[in-house]
């Protein structure tokens, strides 16, 4: 029994051993089975929590193709609905290489394709190539000429399930470079780069719209039963109403550009036109500026020149920098001295300060020494002795204004200097307003040689934008407006999103005030020293000025030529600002080169926009008339009705009846011009030869008329003013030929040394 007994519990501690080794195993395993389960459960865990998203949008990547087609951004219209920017309809050629059935097949592509739509032939060869995709761009923006082209071959090689097209747009900009520095431009994806298409991109850009394929994990697209194609239609930009006027804007141009040109400015000119009741700009001009419609090549042939010497880095750096400055719009960009423009608002300070009144006289010895330093009149050593306010300011006398400014003190002259909007941002909707910093202007501590500098508009920088809205405060009563050049948004069915409300910042100066300096500056310009912008029939006021860059190398070229004005004098509309930089011509006084470029857009504009002339009695003698039209007259039925018209005419041929007449009927003749009457058609054709009227004087340029047989319109001469003024351009070419009576105009300019 105890044998049996020994042997059972050996046996029991040989099986417990066993047993224990056989649960490590199971727990063993169990943490084994744990590990291996836990990995895959925090796997799991990672893909569908942490990568959850971004594996479902791969997911879908895989399974749709997703084409975005673009919105038809907004128009850029003037203040009449002309249309400055629009976007027309092209196509995007896309391509399905999947369905692409043979080499040959691919090849035949890459050949006929590629020449038709001047794309790289190994490039379109390279994309036929990849078998797995069914959405390959070939050739974006194409007209629809091409798209005709694409479609015949497509349908004589049958191959409609490679190609697609689907609508794009394109910007285009009608009148070219007219605005351009308004405008600005788009890249080649359509975004706003420069200018208001910039400004106001997400206005005029509108959103993208989609077209949404099936296609299985190689990309293919799914068999027809299990097809699925969804559009999401793109939204249209808003327009933009400006409140630029084609037909003003097109004068400035007109006329600046030719200014520009005939005195050689090396660093471009500007011309701007507001309203001066509610801020908006009538227009804006840059000369030289560029095509927005080719915005990457640069407008300026002389420029071109320039870079057609460089290489490498150098022209590529220097081709960058003229694209900048043509792309810059100057009016708001760019800083300038005002020079004596600035001492209409000296004026403004005497007056509303009563330290001077219209019966103030002014001492000019030629120079004026404050501190020590000597200051000289532009006309020392000359002097213009003693002088009223108005000639003072007519004379444009240095010693007067800094005398006055002094008056003012410093104080009240940085008042008003802060007033006029001199030291902050105008607000102007564009973009790149440059804000003029404190190391360019003076603070109300200034000194005395300083606050006499400044008086007479030297010393410090403004920009144009600030002088235009500054002079516009004084030609409206006092108001410092808020300049603008958007007037409306609309969205694409013609409905008002937003419209701009003309603001008054502040007032700066009473109407009395304005009132009494406008009319100073009105007998400046109606027979004064700023006499060349004279338009007869409105009361222009305005002031010249002449800048030296003093911070630059000094030349007779480093100048700014400037002239500001507004009109009509006695109820002014439209306020206008003229500076051409560094000219480059014999005479660089802002008088004599910006105040015609003013005037001739004046005499333009203000009968375009409605303002009635009112002529004095002087006028009125010298008033143009309109040609009676006799064409299939009697010879003496003809004559008198020339004659009732207070006008000559000359007969040419022994017919008894007149076949053709110059000037034609309607057309405008001074007052005692001939009326030239052909009876004969054997001379009909008979010319004469123009004369070179430039440099001569009236009385020249009237004997050279009468003698030639050509009629003569004169523009630019102040009724009763002194002086002797010569013929600065003329309408026909001096040395042409044009036939017995033609008119041609001939634009005097007084050469008149005020700065």
């Amino acid at each position: 029994m105890a044998t049996s007994e020994k042997k059972s519990s050996s046996e029991m501690n040989v099986r417990a051993p066993a047993r224990g080794m056989k649960l490590r195993a199971v727990l063993v395993l169990l943490v084994i089975v744990f590990v291996a389960f836990g990995g895959v459960i925090a796997q799991l865990f990672h893909w569908q929590i942490n990568q959850g998203d971004s594996l479902q949008q791969e997911a879908v990547a895989q399974q749709l193709s997703d084409t975005v087609t673009s919105p038809n951004r907004g128009k850029i219209l003037d203040r009449n609905g002309n249309t400055l920017a629009e976007s027309q309809l092209v196509w995007t050629v896309i391509m399905s290489p999947a369905a692409i059935e043979s080499e040959e097949d691919r090849l035949t592509i890459a050949e006929d394709i590629s020449a038709l739509l001047e794309v790289d032939r190994d490039t379109l060869y390279a994309k036929t190539q990849k078998t797995y995709s069914q959405f390959e761009y070939v050739k974006k923006k194409i007209p629809r000429a091409k798209v005709e082209e694409l479609a015949t071959w497509v349908s004589e090689k049958q191959m409609g399930g490679v190609f697609r097209v689907i609508t794009d747009y394109k910007r285009v900009y009608p009148y070219g470079s007219l605005a351009s520095t308004v405008l600005g431009f788009t890249g080649a994806e359509g975004t706003g780069l420069y200018g208001l298409e910039a400004m106001y991109e997400g206005t005029l850009a509108g959103e993208a719209g989609r077209v949404i394929t099936t296609q299985n994990g190689w990309g293919e697209k799914m068999p027809n039963t299990l097809s699925y194609e969804k559009t999401i239609d793109a939204n249209d930009g808003n327009w933009l109403v400006l409140t630029i006027d084609q037909t003003i804007q097109h004068y400035a141009e007109k006329y600046l550009e030719e200014a520009v040109r005939s005195t050689g400015c090396t660093n471009r000119g500007l011309a701007v036109m507001m309203d001066v009741k509610t801020g908006g700009i009538l227009a804006l001009a840059v000369k030289g500026d560029y095509d927005p419609n080719d915005p990457f090549t640069v407008a300026d042939p002389d420029v071109l020149a320039q870079l057609a010497e460089l290489s490498g880095d150098e022209e590529s750096t220097a081709r960058a920098a003229a694209l900048q400055k043509q792309w810059n719009n100057k009016v708001v960009y760019d800083f300038y001295e005002p020079g004596s423009v600035f001492k209409v608002f000296t004026s403004c300070m005497g007056i509303e300060e009563g330290v001077a009144s219209e019966n103030t006289t002014f001492r000019c010895g030629g120079s004026l020494t404050v501190l020590g330093r000597k200051m000289n009149c532009h006309v020392y050593p000359s002097a213009h002795g003693t002088q009223t306010f108005a000639q003072a300011i007519s004379n444009s006398c240095n010693p007067a204004f800094m005398n006055l400014g002094l008056s003012v003190g410093a104080k009240n002259f940085f008042k008003y200097f802060v007033g006029f909007g001199f030291t902050e941002l105008t607000g102007i909707d564009m973009l790149g307003e440059s804000k003029v910093t404190s190391a360019l202007y003076y603070d109300d501590t200034m000194g005395d040689v300083s606050l006499a500098t400044n008086s007479i508009g030297q010393t410090f920088k403004i920009t144009p934008i600030q002088m235009i809205t500054a002079i516009s405060a004084v030609a409206n009563g006092g108001d410092l407006m808020t300049p603008y050049v958007v007037a409306e948004q609309l969205d694409s069915a013609g409905n008002v999103v937003k419209a701009t409300t003309p603001t008054v910042r502040r007032q700066v100066i009473s109407k009395d005030t304005a009132s009494r300096v406008s009319a100073m500056l009105a007998a400046a310009v109606n027979g004064g020293g700023s006499r060349n912008a004279y338009v007869a029939g409105y009361r222009v006021a305005g002031k010249t000025g002449t800048s030296d860059k003093t911070e630059t190398a000094q030349t007779e070229n480093n100048v700014w030529a400037s002239f500001a004005g507004y009109a009509p004098a006695d109820d002014p509309q439209v306020a206008i600002l003229v500076v051409l930089d560094e000219p480059h011509s014999a005479i660089r006084y802002g008088g004599t080169i910006s105040a015609p470029v003013a005037q001739k857009i004046l005499a333009d504009a203000l009968p375009y926009l409605g303002i009635e002339p009112i002529y004095t009695d002087a006028e009125l003698a010298n008033m143009n008339s309109a040609t009676p039209t006799v064409v299939g007259k009697e010879v003496n039925t003809a004559a008198s009705l020339v004659k009732s018209q207070g006008l000559e005419y000359y007969v040419v041929g022994d017919g008894s009846t007149v076949l053709k007449q110059v000037p034609d009927g309607g057309a405008t003749i001074p007052k005692g011009g001939q009326v030239v009457l052909y009876t004969e058609t054997t001379v009909a054709d008979k010319t004469v030869t123009v004369p070179k009227f430039e440099g001569m004087t009236l009385a020249q340029a009237n004997q050279a008329a009468a003698a030639s047989g050509v009629n003569i319109l004169i523009k630019g001469l102040v009724t009763g003013a002194t002086g002797d003024p010569k013929v600065s351009t003329q309408s026909v070419a001096g040395g042409s030929t044009a036939p017995r009576g033609t008119v041609v105009t001939v634009n005097f300019i007084y050469a008149d040394a005020i700065e």
